[in-house]
C-alpha cells in the first residue's frame, strides 16, 4: 500500500480495528507497529504510529493506561466506546464504497468497474 494514501480516515480505522481486536488489557504501541507491518505490509514508523495514537485519544476514541511487564513500563491502549461507534461507521461506509473501487471480470474477460 502507499504509504501516502495511508492517513486519515484509513490509518485510522486500521488503528482502531487493530486496537478493538486485542484483549481488555489492551495493547501498545510497538505491538501496534508490528500489527500494522505483518497484517497490511506496511513499514510505518513510530514518528507516525505515536502522534496518531495521541491524536486518537485526544479525540476520545481510544483510552491508555500505564501497564509495568517484565520491569518495562508500556503504555497499553483500549478502543473506548466512541471509538467503536465511529469503526463501525466506517465499516458501514466502506462496505458501501469498496465495491465500486474493486474491478471484476466480465464474461468476456475484461475487467470492468462494479456498477
Amino acid at each position: 500500500m502507499n504509504k501516502k494514501i495511508f492517513h486519515g480516515a484509513i490509518l485510522e480505522s486500521i488503528l482502531l480495528n487493530l486496537i478493538s481486536q486485542t484483549s481488555e488489557r489492551g495493547l501498545y504501541g510497538y505491538a501496534i507497529l508490528k500489527a500494522v507491518d505483518k497484517k497490511f505490509k506496511i513499514h510505518l514508523s513510530a514518528s507516525t504510529i505515536y502522534p496518531e495514537l495521541k491524536r486518537l485519544e485526544k479525540h476520545g476514541l481510544i483510552g491508555s493506561s500505564w501497564e509495568f511487564v517484565l520491569g518495562k513500563a508500556r503504555r497499553q491502549y483500549r478502543i473506548t466506546r466512541k471509538g467503536r461507534s465511529l469503526l463501525m461507521a466506517y465499516f458501514v461506509e466502506l462496505k458501501a464504497v469498496i465495491p465500486v473501487f474493486v474491478p471484476c471480470k466480465t464474461e468476456d474477460g475484461l475487467v470492468a468497474v462494479n456498477e
